[in-house]
């Protein structure tokens, strides 16, 4: 079961166990529409933007930030996630939350570019299951 939401996520189910296993994102507002044709997920946000994205149940990247379990279809997509939710634009300071990291930023001159880039690097490097 695939479903979309105003939180500008659409969310595949497995039926059975009712468990999710993916989330996609990338939307820039709330998802006002969504069908699937052909393995690929079509969305229509309420800012008029429209998406499509190819639904891969093969293809996994976990989010390994301290509490939370989602786990995407699209590598972008976590970067955007870990980028939005998980950190404030404008941090003084920043403690890297990712499974065994410690990593501390501030918000000195530079330190904001390294922290995103530090935060992106483990999205690509670290964020695989293999399914």
């Amino acid at each position: 079961m695939v479903t979309a939401c105003l939180d500008k996520f659409v969310r595949v189910y497995e039926l059975q166990s009712h468990d999710r296993l993916q989330v996609y994102g990338g939307h820039t507002d709330m998802i006002m529409c969504m069908t699937i044709h052909k393995s690929m997920i079509y969305t229509g946000c309420y800012d008029g933007s429209v998406r499509a994205v190819r639904l891969n149940l093969m293809q996994n990247y976990r989010c390994w930030w301290h509490g939370c379990s989602l786990i995407f279809g699209v590598v972008d997509h976590l970067k955007q996630h870990l980028l939005t939710d998980h950190t404030n634009p404008n941090f003084q300071t920043l403690k890297c939350r990712w499974k065994n990291c410690d990593a501390f930023f501030t918000s000195r001159k530079g330190s904001k570019q390294d922290a995103v880039g530090h935060i992106e690097r483990h999205a690509e490097d670290d964020s695989r299951i293999d399914s």
